[in-house]
């Protein structure tokens, strides 16, 4: 148990603490109860009784009590200016005392003097009760203290003018102009002599508005005021004409002109009113003096020419439609400096119009910026052109041999080679230094530092093509056997890696060109590598020999040179692993050429021509090569080719033949027998072939078993 706590002897009591009985009331009481109770005592009608003065000292003791209120409220708070306001408003309204609301708004601004919405009311409180010299000077005071604060010197100006005192608002213009206010007090002020038709003085104030701001919407508001007055007689045209001389002269001449938008618009506007006054020629001279030499912007000369569409004559010369077209493509340079297809054009506008000087240095600029595509594009192609253009002009036109050089050298260090090339620049390049320079030594240097270059992955036919084509012209055979050989090499090179048969092309080319010079040995050496399993375009097809057309054409070329043993080695090299097309080839060929007999006919013949026919001799070695392939299928055991041997053998002889021969070699076919294995379980059908000399003689074996059935016979 815990002790019980001890308690101070004047607190302890007798009697046990009481627990509360208290029951809960029936009605409770809620916010929303309070609330309502509240809202009610607020809409009674209880009116505060009115009270009337009687006598001079209650209305003294009135006007006391309401002063004391107003100074307690302000001793509160000073700066608030609108009790110093319904303070001085209930002076004037109640007390009609005007001197006691004079001290209470001079009280305020004593607090801030530079508060410019008390002020306005101030003088507007002035004048609502038509106090005019007292808004005056209240006026004066404000314009005095506070000199950069507009509002004060337009209301000034508006209520001297609202009481017609002209010469008093011309003061209060001049006496703020020398503060140097902004454009809208001069516009103000201009405004002002031209409601009064003082066309004469507006003018001075103008002349005097665009001293001070020089600038183009300055003089276009006062081109306006100017054009938009009748025209009375020629003087005024000749001063509006004057008046647009003098904007133009001193606005091109700063530095502003080109970003200031209202110079294009003085210039159309001058051009309009040039020809309203039936001045067309003038304006059309204008407009081209403006726009041909460079003293506005892209933008503004885009602009003059856009207006310039609204005039017929003006509009439509040539000289505006280049200019046009100028604009046109500089936005267009200017907008992307890779748009290839927009410089080409420029520099041909320029050259048209301007000469080639700016031609030059326009593709000078152009070729600054190469393309970021890293693939033979498009864009480079065009890129490129430029290139040529630019060496050309220079070389050509400039004659300046030097700069053409480093043109294309810097041409050429710009394309990626290790990517792509092109060819044409090489080979221009080269005939460049053949017409100036070293001549040939320097061009050879020059393509072989091409195919050095660009011919790493996938050499460049042209280039090879052209440097071929400068060698035979020179006459310069082993050069042009060198360059082949190069081109033999690349190819091969690229055929391994990539793929691809480019090396054929080249060798029989190489060949071409042996053949024209009667090189008979070269061309077949060259064959014979064409048809060699080591050539990697010497691919073989299904019938064992090359299929790459160089053995066609070697075969073709042997019986031209009438090289026929050579032609039967040729075919014999590839028999031995071919299939039966091999054989029927080579068949056919004993057949397509000159018998010996021919070949003595052709030799005592005048003429280079015999008449060609299908001999027994052409018969005895075709049919000898076909029983020759017959005899090697066969005993192979191979049916299916001996079949393909069987079937064009007797085609020919049914051609060339007669019919016991073609009977004969169809004797010879194989037959095809169909036969079952079990493989794995699995009966499979298959064929095999059984040649007629192979097939065993039944009538013998028939006659045998005969013979001894019957011995048999006659032995039981």
């Amino acid at each position: 148990m815990t002790t019980p706590i001890s308690l101070p002897t004047n607190l302890v009591t007798s009697e046990p603490p009481q627990t509360s009985t208290a029951i809960a009331a029936e009605t409770q009481v809620t916010s929303a109860d309070i609330l309502a109770d509240a809202h009610d005592i607020k809409q009674t009608n209880f009116k505060k009784p009115s009270s009337t003065i009687q006598d001079l000292d209650e209305l003294r003791s009135f006007q006391l009590a309401k002063r004391r209120d107003y100074e307690q409220q302000l001793n509160k708070n000073r700066l608030n200016y609108g009790q110093w306001m319904r303070y001085a408003r209930w002076e004037i309204d109640h007390n009609h005392d005007f001197k006691r609301a004079r001290s209470i708004m001079e009280r305020a601004l004593e607090v801030n003097v530079q508060h410019v919405p008390f002020w306005v009311r101030y003088i507007e409180l002035e004048l609502l009760h038509k106090n005019i010299n007292h808004a005056r000077n209240l006026l004066d005071r404000a314009v005095t203290i506070l000199p950069r604060t507009d509002k004060f010197w337009f209301m000034y100006v508006q209520t001297e003018e609202t009481l017609s005192n002209y010469h008093g608002v011309r003061t209060i213009f001049e006496r703020w102009l020398k503060w140097k206010p902004t454009e809208a007090a001069w516009d103000a002020y201009v405004s002002f002599e031209e409601r009064y038709a003082e066309y004469d003085k507006a003018r001075a104030v103008f002349l005097r508005y665009v001293t001070e701001f020089p600038n183009g919407s300055t003089w276009q508001r006062w081109i306006v005021f100017e054009t938009t007055l009748p025209h009375a007689d020629d003087a005024h045209v000749a001063r509006i004409r004057g008046i647009f001389e003098a904007a133009m002269d001193n606005l091109l001449a700063s530095k502003s002109a080109r970003s200031d938008p209202a110079v294009a618009t003085i210039i159309v506007l001058w051009v309009r009113w040039e020809a309203s006054v039936n001045e067309s020629e003038r304006a059309s001279a204008i407009l081209a003096a403006v726009l041909d030499q460079n003293l506005l912007s892209k933008d503004q000369k885009l602009e003059v020419l856009h207006s310039s569409n609204e005039f017929k004559d003006i509009g439509t010369t040539g000289s505006s439609l280049h200019l046009k077209k100028k604009l046109k493509l500089e936005k267009s340079v200017a907008e992307n400096t890779r748009d290839y297809d927009a410089w080409w054009e420029y520099a041909k506008l320029q050259e048209l119009t301007l000469g080639l000087s700016y031609a030059i240095e326009l593709l000078t600029k152009a070729v600054e910026t190469f393309p970021l595509d890293e693939f033979k594009s498009t864009s480079w192609r065009r890129y490129v052109f430029l290139w040529v253009k630019l060496a050309l002009y220079t070389e050509y036109s400039v004659k300046d041999i030097l700069k053409a050089r480093e043109v294309w050298l810097k041409c050429l260090q710009v394309i990626p080679h290790g990517k792509f090339t092109f060819a044409k620049i090489w080979t221009m390049y080269a005939e460049f230094e053949l017409r100036n320079g070293d001549g040939i030594s320097q061009a050879r240097k020059i393509l072989g530092q091409a195919i050095g270059q660009s011919c790493r992955d996938r050499p460049k036919t042209k280039l090879f093509k052209y440097y071929i084509a400068l060698e035979k012209r020179l006459g310069e055979l082993e050069r042009v056997r060198k360059v082949y050989e190069k081109w033999l090499e690349s190819c091969l090179l690229s055929d391994k890696l990539n793929g691809g048969s480019s090396s054929v092309l080249v060798l029989q080319d190489y060949i071409d060109f042996e053949k024209s010079l009667g090189e008979s040995e070269r061309c077949v050496a060259l064959f014979e590598i064409g048809i060699s399993d080591a050539f990697v375009g010497g691919s073989s097809s299904v019938s064992g020999l090359p299929d790459n057309g160089l053995f066609e054409n070697y075969i073709e070329f042997l019986k031209e040179e009438f090289r026929y043993e050579k032609a039967r080695q040729v075919y014999r090299n590839g028999l031995d692993t071919s299939g039966a097309q091999s054989w029927i080839r080579f068949a056919l060929f004993e057949s397509s050429i000159l018998s010996p007999a021919q070949m003595d006919e052709l030799e005592k013949a005048d003429t280079e021509e015999v008449s060609f026919q299908v001999e027994e001799y052409h018969l005895q070695q075709t049919r000898a090569i076909f029983s020759e392939a017959y005899t090697h299928f066969k005993n192979m055991r191979d049916g299916v080719n001996a079949t393909s041997i069987v079937e064009a053998w007797l085609e020919y002889e049914r051609m060339h033949g007669s019919k016991d021969q073609a009977d004969k070699v169809e004797a010879r076919r194989p037959k095809s027998i169909t036969k079952r294995k079990t493989v794995d379980g699995v009966e499979e059908v298959y064929q095999e072939y059984e040649f007629p000399e192979m097939a065993p003689n039944l009538s013998k074996f028939l006659a045998k078993a005969k013979q001894w059935a019957s011995a048999s016979a006659t032995t039981n």
